[in-house]
This record gives structure tokens, sequence and C-alpha cells, in this order.
């Protein structure tokens, strides 16, 4: 059987004129028995009926047809919102196909760029020519990018996993602060090209925390790490805050990167989403990272959001 491919747009076209032709059908047999009960009632009159009789005819045709419009109205209704589900269903498969396909080209990049880099790194280590001081530099390369192998196979597993049954957590009490700190200072070490400048806001010494602190970590990265790649600026800029008010913890994070448009500011969280077209993006990534921050902060019992003024206006992400 040939596949049926079916664009949004054609969805559209699809939907809107199914709609027309069912309310078009609709008024029609609304006209026809309002016809129908003229010419019973005339009948009846040519037939010599009394004005009474005629009366109760014309009364009872009247309630007839009401009843049954009434019906047809509620079916109407009915195959009208199976043709608006079918649209919305055609909406989100083609949506998700596209963002898949979005995530089999960025894992298909992230996967040759260190496996390229490890062959390289491979192939010096086993030439006589490069000096022993040489090649002990470049075994923390090779790690690294092995880490970055085996954080990308953890993410794909993870994200199946969370969408069967939850993120799973080994809660313990830890020092949230310390745990921040330890990141912000990785992240002014991190290899960007550029210089990166963090800024720690109200930032409490001691906010104790309740949860996963390994979980926790990765959702922070995650969103440490957006504010690496996607940033067009000449100086990488992070402002942090975390306190605690109300018995609740409140973490910010505030970056001068690319921005977003209204639009993806939910988007960003979902599974496989990338802000472009993944042929045209050069920043690595899989799409996953926002998406598992999301699903670790609601397993702890809170939200995280994205605000941006626009493009080019960089991006707050707030937990609480």
């Amino acid at each position: 059987m040939p596949r049926l491919n079916i664009t949004p747009r054609a969805a559209l076209v699809l939907f809107i004129s199914l709609t027309v032709v069912l309310i078009a059908q609709f008024t029609w047999w609304i006209i026809f028995m309002a016809r129908l009960v003229d010419e019973k009632v005339k009948l009846a009159q040519k037939l010599g009926a009394d004005e009474s009789f005629v009366e109760l005819l014309h009364q009872q045709e009247i309630r007839r047809q009401v009843m049954v419009g009434m019906e047809g109205l509620f079916f109407l209704a009915l195959v009208a919102l199976g043709a608006y589900l079918i649209y919305r269903t055609l909406i989100r498969t083609e949506d998700l196909k596209f963002h898949q396909q979005n995530f089999l080209m960025a894992v298909t990049h992230e996967l040759k760029t260190p496996l390229a880099s490890m062959k390289i790194y491979l192939d010096s280590l086993e030439s006589s020519k490069i000096a022993p001081e040489k090649k002990e530099k470049i075994i923390p390369n090779l790690k690294e990018d092995a880490n970055r192998l085996g954080r990308l196979v953890e993410n794909v597993l993870d994200a199946g996993r969370f969408e069967r049954s939850g993120y799973r957590l080994n809660p313990q009490s830890f020092n949230l602060s310390d745990k921040l700190r330890q990141r912000l200072d990785k992240l002014e070490k991190y290899p960007a090209g550029k210089p990166i400048t963090v800024r720690r806001g109200r930032f409490d010494a001691e906010v104790e925390c309740y949860g996963d602190p390994a979980a926790l970590g990765r959702a922070i990265d995650a969103i440490l790490e957006n504010s690496v790649k996607y940033n067009d600026k000449d100086r990488i800029e992070v402002e942090v805050d975390l306190f605690e008010k109300d018995t609740l913890i409140y973490l910010n994070f505030s970056d001068n990167g690319i921005g977003l448009i209204k639009a993806d500011r939910s988007r960003i969280f979902n599974r496989f989403y990338r802000v472009g077209a993944e042929i045209n993006r050069q920043a690595s990534g899989s799409g996953l990272g926002l998406y598992l921050c999301r699903e670790i902060i609601k397993a702890h019992g809170g939200q995280v959001t994205a605000h941006s003024d626009g493009i080019g206006k960089g991006v707050r992400f707030n937990i609480q």
C-alpha cells in the first residue's frame, strides 16, 4: 500500500474543505425539510382539511423537524470534531516526524565528531614520530570525547525510559549551593573559544535541598550548556540567582545568547526539539538536554520555564 504523505498545509485545506461541505450539506438539508413541511400543509389544504387540523399538522411537523434538526446538528458537530481531531493528529505527526529527522541528523553529527577525533588521537598515539610528552596531552582529550559519547548514549536511553515510566530519583539531603558553585566554576573554564563571564546575583550560600544531586546536576548542566552553545556574542555572559522563599527554592539563569521567539519558549523543552532546521544549524546537541531537564525538575515536584524578549536578547530560565 503506498504511503500517504500529507503536508500541514494540505491537511488544513482538507479540514476546511470538509467543514464547508458539512455545513453546506446541513444547511441544504434544513431548507429541504422546511420546504417539505410547507408542501404537507398545502396538500392538506387542497384536500379540504379544516384550519384547526392544518394548524395541528403544521405544529406537529415543525416539532418533528426541530427534533430531527437537533439530532442532525449533534451528528454534524461529532463529524466536525472528528475531522478536527484527524487534522490535529496529522499536524502533530508531521511535527514529530520533522523533529525526529532533526534528532537523527543531530545524533549522527554528535557521533561522527568525537569518533573522528578519537580516531585521530589513536593514530597519533600509535605513531612513533610523536614525542611521549605530546602523547600524554592527547589522553585527556581522548577521555573527554569518550565521555561525550557516553553522555549522548545515556541521554538517548534516559529519554526513552522517562517517556515510559518517568524519572526515578535517588533522593538525599545535600547543599545545592555547593553543587551549583561547582558547576559555575566548571563553566568558567569551558572551552567555548570565547570569554565566559559568570555573575552571581542573589546567591544564598547555604541552600539545603532534598533531592537527587546527580539528576539536578544534569538539569543544571543542560541549561548552562544551552547558554554557551546558543550564543553568538563575543563574550558569553551568564547570571545566576539561587535563594529560598516560602519553603521553595528558586534557581534562575540568564544569558546574553541568541534569544527565542515566543512560539519556542515552551517547545524547547519538548523531546527532540531544537530551534531552527538541523541542516542549517551549527551548534552541537541532540535536542534532549532541556527535555531531560524538564523531566528531572518535574520529578522533584518543581517546574522550569523559559522567557525571552526576542531574538538576540538572551534567555532566562526559571526553576522553582
